[in-house]
C-alpha cells in the first residue's frame, strides 16, 4: 500500500491544507505575524515567508474564501494530478509569486493570502485540457477567470470584497500566480505531446 502525500487525492490533500489554514488562523497574531511576506524581513534573511505567506490570511473570512477556492480548483484536477504533485506546483507558484512581488512590486511590503496561487492553479489544471482535448467547460472557465481578473485589474479591487477579507487585494500576485499557471501548463503540455 502506498503512503505519503502521493497516496492521497488532491482533494484530500486540499482538506488537509484547509485544516492547516484553519490551524494557522487560529495561532495568535503575532504568531501569523512571523509568517506573513514582508520586505524587511526578508531583506534580514527570513525566506520561509517566500513560502509561509500563502498560508496565512488577513481574516477568519478570508481564509475560508481561500479554503473554499483551493477545493473548488482541486475539483477540475484530472487523472495526471496526484497530492504529490499539487503540492509541487503550489510550491513552486507560491515562491514564484512572492520573488515577482519581490523584485518587480517594492510598493507592497507585506501580503498574505493564497489567492495568488489559486489563479495559478486554476490555470495549470485547466490550460492543458483546453490545448490538447478542446475542452469546452474548461474553456469557459479560464476565460470566466481571466474576464474576472482583467475587470479587478482595470477597476480595482471590489471594496466589499476588501472590507470582508480585511485588507487590500493585491492584484499583482494574482497575475504573477496566473502567469505561474501558464508557464506550469505549458510545460506539462509540450512533455505530454513529448511521450505521444
Amino acid at each position: 500500500m502506498k503512503s505519503g502525500p502521493g497516496a492521497l487525492s488532491p482533494r484530500q490533500c486540499a482538506l488537509l491544507m484547509c485544516m492547516l489554514m484553519a490551524l494557522l488562523q487560529a495561532l495568535p497574531a503575532a504568531w501569523r505575524g512571523l509568517l506573513r511576506y514582508e520586505t524587511a524581513a526578508l531583506a534580514d534573511g527570513q525566506w520561509w515567508r517566500l513560502l509561509s505567506a500563502h498560508w496565512v490570511h488577513l481574516s477568519w473570512a478570508h481564509a475560508a474564501i481561500n479554503a473554499c477556492g483551493l477545493l473548488l480548483c482541486c475539483s477540475f484536477a484530472d487523472a495526471s494530478w496526484t497530492a504529490r504533485r499539487l503540492l509541487a506546483c503550489m510550491g513552486s507558484l507560491a515562491v514564484l509569486v512572492s520573488m515577482l512581488l519581490w523584485f518587480t512590486s517594492p510598493q507592497v511590503s507585506d501580503y498574505v493570502g493564497m489567492s495568488g496561487l489559486l489563479y495559478g492553479l486554476i490555470v495549470w489544471m485547466l490550460l492543458p485540457q483546453v490545448l490538447l482535448h478542446r475542452d469546452p467547460a474548461a474553456a469557459t472557465v479560464l476565460l470566466l477567470v481571466m474576464g474576472w481578473l482583467a475587470w479587478q485589474s482595470w477597476a480595482g479591487p471590489d471594496l466589499r470584497e476588501q472590507k470582508l477579507i480585511g485588507g487590500y487585494i493585491v492584484t499583482q500576485a494574482h497575475w504573477f500566480g496566473l502567469l505561474g499557471g501558464i508557464l506550469g501548463a505549458l510545460n506539462g503540455c509540450r512533455s505530454q505531446l513529448v511521450q505521444r
